[in-house]
């Protein structure tokens, strides 16, 4: 909730807006409310990543599939990948009870992807990506999205247009609806099987709602830097703008300036201080 107030004198201090001269009107900002659409938006966004990544790292092949491996983006033992060639479907099932992934999250339920096209990952390949009774840290995921394999680019990198068509968090403080359209260039480790050598760069936009209900929109500022070694689904780098409520909220992947494995990024609003935030 936001407070508004009448101060004469001096100003307060704490976060406040100054709004007239003289006898002044303070609008006091509940800063947490913004922090937590960004944290919103950065939830949808790091697990489409890793539902992005699990689908182009299993691909479509008869083959031996990559779980338990040494590579920080296999998936864990306690995950079931099945491949139906007939019907060109990969389900990704993570059980009934909670399945602790190798980035420190616990999923169950299923992921499934249905291929369209040339064969995965060829170019003009599509991937359709559904879940079913899919759960991350015991909050339910409801997705449906379009990997588009457009093929290299002049430079030989990888590109893949992702189209998030429905991305819906139920949590216990409210529901979290996302959509968005991005593109994703691969600029390292195209050439090789491993993900570790993988380094990515996101573009694009998001909209939504937060769990408080309050919509917004996103546009990516810097690009989103995905590093394939780092076992978070977040950005070791880049930055984003969010509309929301008449304000402006930036998030930066890269406080510190060192790309850091880790899932500290900061928030600001407005033209206040930026304050740093642990991602979940």
């Amino acid at each position: 909730m936001r407070r508004i107030q009448l101060i004469c004198g001096t100003a307060l201090m704490g976060l406040t807006l100054l709004s007239t001269e003289g006898c002044k009107r303070k609008e006091k900002l509940d800063v947490g409310a913004f922090q937590e659409v960004a944290e919103d938006n950065a939830r949808a966004e790091a697990e489409q990543n890793f539902l992005g990544d699990a689908t182009d790292n299993q691909g479509e092949q008869a083959g031996p599939r990559r779980i338990a491996g040494v590579d920080s983006t296999y998936l864990p033992s306690c995950a079931t990948i099945t491949y139906d060639s007939s019907q060109r479907r990969l389900t990704i099932d993570f059980g009934s009870q909670n399945c602790l992934c190798r980035d420190g999250v616990y999923r169950r339920g299923k992921v499934i992807v249905t291929f369209s096209g040339p064969t995965w990952p060829a170019a003009g390949s599509r991937a359709f990506i559904t879940t079913d009774s899919f759960f991350v840290n015991d909050n339910q995921h409801i997705v449906q999205k379009i990997w588009f394999h457009e093929g290299l680019n002049t430079a030989g990198e990888r590109v893949i247009r992702d189209t998030v068509q429905l991305h819906r968090i139920i949590t216990p403080n409210g529901t979290i609806q996302w959509s968005a359209t991005r593109t994703f260039r691969q600029t390292q480790g195209q050439n090789t099987w491993q993900r570790w050598d993988d380094i990515w760069f996101i573009t694009g936009g998001a909209q939504g709602t937060s769990r408080r209900g309050n919509p917004f929109t996103t546009q990516i500022l810097d690009p989103l830097k995905i590093v394939g070694s780092c076992i978070f689904r977040h950005p070791v780098k880049g930055i984003w703008q969010l509309s929301t409520q008449n304000r402006t909220v930036k998030i930066n992947y890269d406080p510190y300036n060192n790309e850091a494995c880790d899932r500290v990024a900061s928030v600001q609003v407005d033209n206040q201080a930026p304050v740093n935030i642990t991602l979940n």
